[in-house]
């Protein structure tokens, strides 16, 4: 049991800090492409991978029999619009040097999982949880206060995220089974688009293998590494733990936007920065010490 709930919080911590500072700075180089052929080429591109990933490891046959199960298809079907939405409007906070907008929908994200996991899976949030929670609350509304225009991007991008995570841990399938589905779902749409763009001559992907097309491919790669752990980390923890863990990622977004990509930072949303971490650690310490109360009692 122990093991598990490290385990969880590990994984969750490998997805977010991925996701804080080698994802934004690799779409920086690639953010002269259209937004939504990026995001077609992530989706062919870590089907393609996944696929063969599996099919070394022999794990097709969990794909397959994820087909005898319509739940699993329908919530599925879902998450891959929601990460194919989730990845469009990254990407373009990312190409039009937005990225604090990107890590302010991130900062929203855990708020969102908590509230669903106190709503919808009966998960407690105790006297410190819910001081934890007011805390990221105030931090939220501080950013929001920095925004000169309403933050439709943080928006789009926390509220498809923090969905995203409530529905796949409603579901027992495996991470790397589920993102085959999804990317596939969405390599269906891609394919047809992408073949277009290279038909009319308008798409950056050739087959000479040059710096902007091997980039592309290691859309898919960048893409599952994270994703991967992320869907693991939700098997062995709380889905508002993992919410709150996932608060790397954008706390990396703003030290990657500010020391890397010369975006300035207010003060506002630097005591707002502050104040989360307070929260976080609060809620961490606070579901570290349930997990080891737990522990006790099933020993005994």
């Amino acid at each position: 049991m122990k093991s598990n709930f490290t385990k969880g919080i590990l994984y969750a911590c490998i997805a977010a800090i991925w996701w804080g500072m080698p994802q934004p700075l690799f779409f920086n180089e690639i953010k002269f492409i259209p937004s939504l052929e990026i995001a077609m080429h992530r989706g062919v591109w870590s089907f393609f991978v996944l696929f063969l990933s599996l099919l070394f490891l022999k794990g097709i046959s969990d794909f397959v029999n994820l087909f005898k199960s319509i739940r699993n298809i329908i919530i599925l079907t879902i998450t891959a619009l929601l990460i194919a939405t989730n990845w469009l409007g990254f990407i373009y906070s990312v190409s039009i040097d937005k990225v604090q907008d990107a890590s302010l929908g991130y900062f929203l994200t855990p708020m969102i999982s908590i509230t669903l996991g106190y709503l919808i899976l009966k998960e407690n949030l105790n006297l410190k949880k819910i001081i934890s929670v007011s805390l990221m609350l105030i931090a939220c509304l501080i950013l929001f206060s920095t925004s000169n225009t309403f933050p439709f991007l943080a928006l789009l991008i926390g509220t498809t995220w923090g969905i995203y995570g409530l529905l796949r841990k409603q579901i027992q399938v495996s991470p790397a089974t589920g993102l085959l589905f999804e990317s596939g779902l969405i390599s269906l749409f891609a394919v047809p688009y992408l073949i277009y763009l290279n038909f009319e001559n308008i798409g950056y992907f050739s087959l000479n293998f040059n710096y902007i097309s091997i980039m592309l491919f290691f859309t898919g790669i960048v893409t599952i590494i994270p994703l991967f752990f992320f869907n693991l980390g939700l098997r062995h923890t709380t889905l508002g733990l993992a919410g709150v863990l996932f608060y790397i990622a954008p706390s990396f977004h703003f030290i990657t936007s500010i020391f890397i990509l010369d975006e300035y930072m207010e003060v506002q949303k630097l005591i707002a920065f502050i104040i989360i971490w307070v929260a976080v650690s609060i809620f961490i310490y606070d579901a570290v010490k349930a997990s080891k109360l737990s522990r006790i009692k099933f020993d005994n």
